[in-house]
């Protein structure tokens, strides 16, 4: 199995479909967290997190569900 990181340019220029798809999720999460003012436009995504993102794209949880898994409060 290939690990795939966010933060990881690709070196050769070809990158994997799943990347693409994983790159598409967190400029979606990206989108959604702004839009509902968790974040500014400057925010840097830092290691911890963007492992955090990848799991939860990797268990099928939609942008919209992960801003709010991970900005959202714990009842």
């Amino acid at each position: 199995m290939m690990h795939i990181s966010i933060l990881d340019p690709d070196a050769l220029g070809v990158i994997p479909a799943e990347q693409l798809a994983l790159r598409q999720w967190v400029a979606d999460w990206y989108d959604r967290a702004l839009t509902d003012g968790h974040i500014e436009v400057t925010y840097e995504l830092d290691e911890p997190t963007a492992e955090r993102l990848e799991g939860y794209f990797k268990v099928g949880l939609t942008p919209d569900d992960g801003v709010d898994a991970l900005f959202g409060t714990l009842h």
